[in-house]
């Protein structure tokens, strides 16, 4: 069976994200993850969340989850014991231990990114990850990661929401194949990206997680800079 290109790249990203993800929950946990500020659940729930679009994505990219049919089960029950074999196995990992609450945690994960399966697909579900993703950027920051207030967390933050905006721009076009007068095409272009920096400012304020007003700005302006160029290099809708 020939896998479509959208199944390679997640397939691969799938692997990737894994790997990795196996790999950081069996070490010691490093000292900056202690300081972001993130509760060990909160942190189970969006990796498991992740993990289960990815893997949905690898092989039913353009399906929705059908409860009457196997699939959705199938993906379940894989996260499951992946998530009783992490567990179990973290017994042995210095300053880890088996807990059955972050199983809980991973499955409510699971079954949060299996309700956007319901409801979307394809590139619709990838889009959740880009408002995800970005919820992070405080609590790295207050991880020490990069310092507050420096040149390299507003970087951090530009380096984002470039990102963000380009995918959301990119989704409207190529998915939707949205076709629009300039300004009204100006102005869907910013709702995604400008959301997603509100929740991520709400986020931080709520709990009291540093964010300068040079990132803020830095993310803002990106994200204008990013539509603008766009919008003006595509010609808009006649009538």
């Amino acid at each position: 069976m020939k896998l479509s290109k959208e199944k390679k790249f997640f397939t691969a990203v799938l692997l990737f994200y894994w790997v990795g993800l196996i790999v950081a929950t069996h070490i010691p946990v490093p000292m900056w993850v202690r300081h972001m500020g993130v509760s060990d659940k909160t942190m189970h729930v969006a990796a498991y969340i992740v993990l289960t679009l990815l893997l949905w994505l690898a092989f039913w990219f353009d399906i929705k989850a059908n409860w009457r049919k196997f699939q959705p089960w199938l993906i379940l029950v894989v996260i499951f014991l992946h998530g009783v074999a992490d567990e179990l196995t973290q017994h042995f990992i210095a300053g880890r231990s088996t807990d059955p609450a972050d199983l809980c945690a991973d499955m409510l994960g699971a079954a949060a990114a299996m309700v956007i399966i319901t409801f979307f697909t394809g590139y619709n579900a990838v889009m959740a990850l880009t408002v995800i993703g970005p919820v992070f950027l405080p609590a790295i920051v207050k991880a020490g990661i990069t310092k507050h207030n420096s040149p390299l967390e507003s970087v951090l933050y530009i380096f984002v929401y470039a990102i963000v905006a380009v995918a959301w721009m990119c989704y409207l076009e190529l998915i939707l194949k949205i076709k629009l007068k300039k300004f009204k095409r100006f102005l869907l272009y910013m709702v995604l990206p400008t959301a997603s920096l509100s929740f991520v400012i709400i986020y931080a304020l709520l709990t009291n997680k540093p964010i300068s007003a040079y990132s803020i700005g830095g993310s803002v302006a990106i994200i204008l800079m990013t539509v603008i160029e766009r919008v003006a290099t595509i010609p808009g809708r006649k009538s």
